[in-house]
């Protein structure tokens, strides 16, 4: 009853659309109702979606239409966890109660040239790119990923197909291959301003290399969705 309570009081309410399997890794959920209308969304802000109990996992809009009341997200199913069980189990019609949005990272101050780092989290956030008034214009994009052929594909479809792509292994090998893609993109232009973004331990790591070439923090725009072993960060 008081999640009831709370969720009547401060959660938008909004409904299942529809849902597309993109591939066995990812699903694209579009969500409408009233409750998103006449909202001012920013490229780049979170969302916080009630799974159900006090469960929630956050995600970031690719796009937000305020006349029609309409979001999408993108889910990775890359675990046996909340998200990935209630993106599952989701059919269209079904109700889903959500807050926000709220800042994360401000797209739309990205300048240009740039360099967006991530991970499969984070596509919906490169997605988001689209939405700001110079698209992916000027924007170099690198992903670490586990699922290679499903990345791809998922990416093409969100209209990003100039990404390089990093392979994840287990024991972190693949980092120093990371890095040296990352300073790579630093050789064939001077990025004005870096998207780190996802998995803590690689961005710590890419962060740390960039510092070492002289890029200042004043040049970073950081947000650690997740840490392993650790729930949602953001």
């Amino acid at each position: 009853m008081v999640e009831f309570a709370m969720q009547k009081l401060f959660a938008r309410q909004a409904l299942v659309d529809s849902i597309e399997e993109l591939n066995p890794k990812f699903r694209l959920i579009t969500l409408n109702g009233d409750a998103l209308k006449n909202v001012v969304w920013t490229p780049g802000d979170k969302i916080q979606i009630q799974l159900g109990g006090w469960v929630q996992r956050t995600y970031t809009p690719l796009d937000w239409e305020p006349d029609e009341g309409r979001t999408r997200i993108l889910v990775y199913l890359h675990a046996e966890g909340p998200g990935t069980r209630w993106a599952c189990s989701l059919r269209v019609g079904d109700a889903c109660p959500l807050f926000g949005p709220r800042r994360s990272i401000n797209l739309t101050q990205l300048r240009r040239p740039a360099v967006f780092f991530g991970d499969e989290t984070t596509f919906g956030l490169a997605r988001a790119l689209r939405a700001t008034t110079s698209e992916t214009e000027g924007v170099e994009f690198l992903f670490e990923v586990s699922t290679l052929s499903e990345s791809v594909q998922t990416l093409e479809h969100l209209g990003i197909a100039n990404a390089q792509h990093c392979v994840r292994a287990d024991d972190d090998a693949h980092l120093p291959e990371l890095e040296t893609r990352m300073l790579g993109l630093l050789d064939s232009q001077q990025p004005a301003q870096f998207v780190l973004a996802g998995r803590s331990t690689a961005i710590q790591r890419i962060r740390q290399a960039l510092r070492q070439r002289s890029c200042s923090s004043a040049q970073f725009h950081t947000r650690a969705y997740w840490a392993p072993g650790k729930k949602g960060l953001d």
